[in-house]
């Protein structure tokens, strides 16, 4: 809504649709034009130049059928636009490249996380995927490099963790505290008070080896024990993995924000490598049904050899 006179700051103004607008739609408005009323108008911004190897990411499509696409997101492009990035990301690419303008993404991914992402392609079924990870009916698995945790093996062990999200601040504090390495609390189910959330991750240990770091891992990494690990949240919450395993006393290789935020560090060492969900919409209403499961086999079947590849 323009007010007073058209600016004079290099944009191009259009008029648009208004009941009692005196310019028809679409019509320009010369810079410095007095204007009688408030009047309806679009300005097209100026946008900065994007990054030129995010436009030109690799990504992978493993799965395509009638409602849904799964992708393998790289390392650092986001999932969909935001302030920052409008062309350079999952959901844009896509639909320049695949000529689908129809594409959207059904749920998110961390920008540093690598993997699987599902993209809805018919807006007739878009609410059938969506609902699945409203309601917490997809199962994910992720792989992730940190350093070993004596205290988790080869079984399956549940934590849960009582997590909160300040505004402004880049780290996800677990409880009341900010979020800093502790004892590991594998047994221990903590409750969460105040504005905190409560939140379920089930996780073991896949492979444990000494590993001399490298750019793409952390400098922290030296040449301690490192393990791979497979974590399964069963709760939705912002960096729940990345907190989980910093507050374990073990935070992920590559992680810019945890234990400190330290930008720079190299590719985040992790993965989603497997979801499972029903990709195509069932004829009857509700119905959660033919679920499939999608999965990065090269990540599982050898936990080492993908890794600091970026």
């Amino acid at each position: 809504m323009l007010t007073g006179r058209v600016p004079d700051d290099g944009r191009a103004y259009l008029a648009a649709a208004a009941g009692d607008s005196p310019f028809a739609p679409g019509t320009p408005l010369e810079p410095g034009l007095a204007l009688v009323d408030p009047t309806p108008t679009w300005v097209y911004p100026d946008f900065p130049e994007e990054p030129a190897e995010l436009l030109a990411a690799d990504i992978p499509i493993l799965y395509s059928g009638p409602d849904a696409l799964v992708v393998d997101k790289p390392h650092g492009l986001p999932s969909t636009p935001n302030g920052r990035l409008l062309r350079a990301t999952v959901q844009s690419l896509m639909r320049v490249r695949l000529r689908e303008p129809e594409l959207v993404a059904a749920h998110r991914l961390d920008r540093d996380t690598r993997g699987l992402l599902v993209l809805s392609r018919n807006p007739a079924t878009r609410g059938f995927l969506q609902s699945q990870f409203q309601r917490r009916e997809v199962e994910k698995t992720y792989q992730a490099m940190a350093p070993d945790i004596p205290e988790i093996g080869a079984q399956w062990q549940e934590v849960a963790l009582p997590m909160l999200k300040v505004k402004d601040d880049p780290q996800v504090r677990v409880g009341s505290a900010a979020a800093l390495p502790t004892q590991p609390t594998l047994s221990t189910q903590l409750k969460p008070q105040g504005r905190a959330k409560s939140t379920v991750t089930r996780i073991r240990k896949l492979a444990t080896r000494r590993c001399v770091a490298t750019s793409e891992t952390n400098a922290a990494a030296g040449t301690a024990a490192t393990a791979v690990y497979e974590l399964q949240p069963r709760t939705g919450h912002t960096h729940q993995l990345r907190a989980l395993m910093n507050h374990l006393g073990a935070p992920i290789y590559g992680d810019d924000t945890y234990p400190a935020y330290c930008p720079g560090t190299g590719a985040l060492q992790l993965r989603a490598v497997v979801i499972e969900l029903a990709l195509v919409a069932s004829e009857e209403k509700g119905a959660i049904k033919n679920r499939q499961r999608i999965a990065i086999e090269r990540c599982l079947e050898d936990p080492w050899s993908q890794w600091n590849r970026g």
